[in-house]
């Protein structure tokens, strides 16, 4: 007997149907863009708004070192030398008269012209201390740079 394999071979299945599109994964995607542009946004508005309250702070702590470094250059501008005088600390009066002051602006060359073009505040066990760089024309024409040291006495910056 002779005996006769058939091998018989069928189709595949078919293909289930696609998924109908429920935008699902779009909607996830768009609330996720969403949220990392509100995040995004709330840094810059964050950082925007600490850079302005730093600034602001820092302008407060120079400008009254600025103010009072530029009273004593315009009184010393002006000629007004025992103005300049009154503005400097206790500690300068203590070594130099009235007098002796006066004739030794005097002597010299006399600003013409200036420019403020740094200041740093500082306070070491309590006592604070200011820097102003200033850039200075005096009348022979000569530039130079200069540093004046200020120091806060009974809440008045005075020349050092």
């Amino acid at each position: 007997m002779a005996s006769s394999i058939r091998i018989m071979s069928y189709p595949p299945p078919p293909a289930s149907p696609p998924e109908p599109k429920s935008g699902r994964g779009r909607r996830t995607t768009i609330i996720v863009v969403a949220i990392v542009l509100a995040v995004v946004l709330l840094c810059c508005v964050g950082a925007a708004g600490v850079g302005f309250w730093l600034y602001q702070t820092i302008s407060a702590a120079t400008t009254p070192v600025r103010d009072a470094a530029s009273a004593h250059l315009d009184a010393l501008r002006a000629g007004d030398h025992a103005e300049a005088y009154q503005r400097l600390c206790a500690q300068q009066q203590a070594l130099l008269t009235e007098a002796e002051f006066v004739d030794r602006e005097s002597a010299g060359p006399q600003i013409t012209e200036y420019d403020i073009v740094g200041t740093t505040v500082s306070s070491t066990n309590g006592q604070a201390t200011g820097v102003v760089t200033v850039d200075i024309t005096d009348d022979s024409g000569a530039e130079r740079q200069e540093v004046i040291t200020l120091v806060e006495e009974n809440g008045q910056w005075r020349v050092c």
